[in-house]
């Protein structure tokens, strides 16, 4: 739920091939990093989205209900 400190890459081949296995096809925007999630390792995280934009302020974090 919480991470902190990510160091944003490009995605392997096989992530990016992993994401188009779930959704059918490859995401216009695909991002990964690696990110300290409070464990012993970095934990790797995939962003994919149908679009992007740079937002400059502070952000609410917003839960969706289940």
């Amino acid at each position: 739920m919480a991470f902190s400190d990510p160091e944003f890459r490009e995605p392997t081949p096989g992530e990016r091939a992993e994401i188009a296995r779930l959704v059918g096809e490859e995401p216009p925007v695909l991002v990964a990093f690696e990110a300290d999630g409070g464990g012993t390792e970095p934990v790797s995280c995939l962003i994919a989205a149908e679009a992007w934009a740079v937002r400059q302020g502070t952000f609410r974090r917003s839960v969706r209900a289940g």
